[in-house]
Formats: C-alpha cells, sequence, structure tokens
C-alpha cells in the first residue's frame, strides 16, 4: 500500500494531513509527499519526519511542474505497493477509510478508480436518503484530490502515455473508461475542507503545538529521538547566503520546568559558507501541567 500526500497549504495543514493519516490508517503502509514550489519551512518539515522515519520519503519540485492534476505519473514512484493512494492537504479522514476503499476494489474488480472526495456534479438520486453510503458510486468524473487505484493501471496508463499529451481533462480516466473500467465513489470515508478550514500557521500556536504529553521521566527518556549529532551535515537552508547545509555544533536536551522531564532537543548550527549561527528547538513532547 502506498500513500503520496500532495501539500501546497503549508507546515500546519501538512502536519494535520499526516497526523490524519496515521491515526485513521493501520500499519503496514508507505508513505511520502510530493511538494511543489515549498517554502523552506515546509523542505525542512519533510527533512525532519525523513530523517525520523515518519515518511518514506519525499519529492520537492519546483515551477509548473505538477504534471496531471491527478498526480501519481509525478509521484507514484515514491512508494510500494499494490493499491496507490493520492491525498491532498486539504482533507479530515474517517477511521478504517483506507481499509474501506480497498475492500471496495477487491469487491469489484471493474473499478478502475476510486474516489474518496464527492464530484462537483454528484447529485443523490430521487428519494435517496440523506446517509453515509456504504457501497461505491459510479459517477462519469471523479474528484481526484483524494482517490485510490491499482499500480498495474497507473503502470499501463503511464505507458501508452510516453511521448503523447494528454489533453483536456483527466488522461487517466480516460484511459479507464478506454479500458472498460468504472469509475468510482465512495461516500462518506473523507472530508475535503473549505479553504478556510485548512490548518495554517496563525492557527498554530507553536510549531509543534501537536505534541503529545510526556509520561514521567523514565517515557520520557526512552522515546525521545535525537534528529541531529554534533558534527553532523543537515539539510537546512542558512537564511544569510543560501547554502543548502548546515553543521551540528552543539546538541543539548531540553527539559520542562514544570516536571523536569526532557521533552526534546536544542541545537545550535552553523553555516560553513558564511559562518552564520542558528538556534533550533526540537521539542517532541509538551509538558501535561
Amino acid at each position: 500500500m502506498g500513500i503520496v500526500v500532495f501539500t501546497s497549504h503549508g507546515v500546519p495543514a501538512l502536519r494535520a494531513a499526516l497526523r490524519g493519516i496515521r491515526e485513521t490508517v493501520a500499519d503496514p503502509w508507505d508513505l511520502a509527499v510530493y511538494a511543489n514550489d515549498c517554502p523552506d519551512l515546509v523542505a525542512t518539515y519533510l527533512v525532519r519526519q525523513y530523517l525520523r522515519g515518519r515518511i518514506g520519503g519525499f519529492q520537492l519540485e519546483s515551477g509548473d511542474n505538477h504534471g496531471a492534476h491527478c498526480g501519481l505519473d509525478c509521484a507514484f514512484h515514491l512508494v510500494q505497493g499494490d493499491y496507490l493512494v493520492r491525498v491532498d492537504d486539504t482533507l479530515e479522514f474517517q477511521p478504517g477509510w483506507l481499509e474501506r476503499s480497498v475492500a471496495a476494489l477487491e469487491a469489484d474488480p471493474d473499478i478502475g478508480c476510486l474516489s474518496l472526495v464527492q464530484p462537483p456534479d454528484y447529485h443523490r438520486g430521487r428519494g435517496r436518503p440523506r446517509t453515509v453510503h456504504v457501497e461505491p458510486v459510479v459517477v462519469d468524473h471523479l474528484d481526484m484530490r483524494c482517490y485510490v487505484t491499482r499500480r498495474e493501471l497507473v503502470a499501463r496508463h503511464e505507458c501508452e502515455l510516453m511521448g503523447e499529451g494528454e489533453g483536456d481533462g483527466c488522461g487517466f480516466q480516460k484511459y479507464l473508461h478506454a479500458h472498460g473500467k468504472k469509475l468510482a465513489y465512495l461516500p462518506g470515508v473523507v472530508t475535503a475542507l473549505a479553504l478556510s478550514e485548512v490548518p495554517s500557521a496563525q492557527d498554530a500556536c507553536a510549531h509543534e503545538a501537536d505534541l503529545p504529553a510526556h509520561e514521567g521521566a523514565s517515557v520520557a527518556m526512552q522515546h525521545l529521538e535525537q534528529s541531529y549529532e554534533l558534527g553532523d551535515d543537515v539539510l537546512l537552508t542558512c537564511m544569510a547566503c543560501g547554502s543548502g547545509e548546515l553543521e551540528v555544533l552543539a546538541a543539548r536536551i531540553r527539559f520542562c520546568e514544570s516536571h523536569q522531564v526532557a521533552i526534546g532537543f536544542w541545537y545550535e548550527l552553523r553555516c560553513p559558507e558564511c559562518n552564520e549561527v542558528y538556534y533550533k528547538d526540537d521539542f517532541q513532547f509538551s509538558c501535561p501541567g
């Protein structure tokens, strides 16, 4: 199972999406992030998530390099698995959403792509109650912000597109139609947020506002993870000269004032190009009181 998160709304939105996936999807699965024209804060956050093993990989692109709007033509190579999942950072997930989606595909091999976001032209049948559906609904067009499909279909589609332009619309959906596959929408498992509802930097009290509370000194020390070691060259951008690496000069443990329990690290970093010095906190727990 491979999940690719497409991000374009900043660190708080990306963090909320990754947290939502971790809380609602059971292991095992492979998770990666695709970011286009992302700011330095997002790139730094992705590096930290990768070094901590929380994502399996990421891809940074710049300029008009989104490719097809369905997305997996750019990023499906980042993850493994027979099923490929595309989500973006403006979604909320219900528990079991992915398991239900895969079960729906396995139950009906004729479904080529299963979207989890309501299509813009979707209408309930007359007299159909306003309840959460438990079965896929066959539709003509999909909202491609969140969908599940089979890797073999994506690979075949990519082979047919070699050297060809897609023209108008989503080439993957056209490909599935042409090969007799159904497009379907599974209601009730993913909610698309309005832009005003997407978490933003202004909504977050701090960069690590969603950290779990520590459970005492011994537990905290067992789970504390040091991201940067003394002398390491880390992929962080120097804001003074633009260099892409900083050297770790010092690493110290941070303690909460109330209980003197370790809650994170403090790093001193230096740019080897211009000698500018930076100080960086890496909090991993919050103080419960």
